[in-house]
């Protein structure tokens, strides 16, 4: 990887949860290597674009992709995805989970899930994620209509910043996101945090609850942050941008900084990433069938 940038591509427009963890670790993977480290965004499709380009990149260890779980999701519900990620990737760490945040504007009169419910069966609601084929999108649409039994109206946005913008001002009623881009908000008090996704509750607002412990055990969504290279990468390549990323995610000033910005810690030194990305697409199959979900 000597030489030439290294370019980290995000199928994300700036400001999502991948975008931020691309920048961050970025920066310090340049510092360490002494070369220059671009984050190239190309957005498109929940990712779909971004992931093609990746795939189809020269495997010389000059063109990384980051990217969540959205790609998991949209090789599921998207026959014209056109990549494969067992095929074409190699997954190499999970730098970080993001769980998903459910957000309202804020003035709608709930404070916590039931009410949300309840406010959705008395009058149609309307959510914002970053994107058809999303994992937020997938995820709000298994919780509220196949647990919840109730019908929102999904609206589509091109990330998470704008779908966050359109719920701070009323465009729309909620948006479901990943947590790193909503954190500032909901503590600028520009949207209400009304659960977060995850098992557990979130260091970055310990106070919000869990959709599990709001009436829905067992749920549970948290989303990668991982990096991939082009298939037919060698591995020697691979295990050296791996092992840079394991000393960059030690640095005790980045866990906090992801910390603060509402990642939750991976655990990459003794995670099987490549393990982890099929049990996703397994799980997410299996999500996929049963809710009959599809792209609107």
């Amino acid at each position: 990887m000597a030489g030439e940038p290294v370019r980290i591509i995000v199928g994300f427009p700036p400001g999502g949860g991948v975008d931020v963890a691309a920048r961050l670790l970025g920066q310090r993977l340049s510092g360490i290597w002494g070369q220059p480290v671009v984050v190239e965004n190309r957005p498109g499709a929940a990712s779909v674009l971004g992931t093609r380009l990746a795939a189809r990149a020269t495997p010389d260890g000059h063109s990384v992709l980051i990217n969540s779980s959205t790609m998991v999701v949209n090789q599921i519900v998207n026959p014209g995805a056109g990549y494969d990620i067992e095929r074409d990737l190699v997954p190499v760490i999970n730098a970080a989970w993001q769980p998903t945040i459910i957000v309202a504007r804020p003035g709608l009169p709930v404070a916590t899930l039931a009410d949300l419910i309840a406010l959705s069966r008395a009058r149609k609601a309307s959510f914002g994620t970053p994107g058809q084929g999303s994992m937020p999108h997938l995820g709000a649409a298994y919780l509220f209509g196949m647990l919840a039994k109730t019908d929102l109206l999904h609206v589509p946005y091109a990330g998470a910043a704008p779908a966050l913008i359109a719920a701070a001002s009323g465009q729309t009623d909620l948006a479901v996101v990943t947590m790193p881009p909503a954190v500032p908000l909901v503590k600028a008090g520009r949207v209400k945090a009304i659960a977060v996704t995850s098992a557990r509750r979130t260091g970055a607002l310990p106070a919000v609850p869990t959709v599990a412990e709001a009436g829905f055990p067992g749920y549970e969504v948290n989303v990668f942050s991982g990096f991939f290279m082009p298939a037919a990468t060698p591995r020697p390549v691979v295990q050296r941008f791996r092992e840079t990323v394991l000393k960059v995610l030690a640095l005790p000033d980045v866990q906090e900084q992801l910390a603060v910005q509402g990642f939750e810690p991976a655990d990459p030194a003794r995670e099987d990433f490549a393990r982890l990305v099929s049990a996703e697409i397994a799980k997410w199959t299996k999500v996929v069938k049963a809710t009959g979900f599809r792209l609107e």
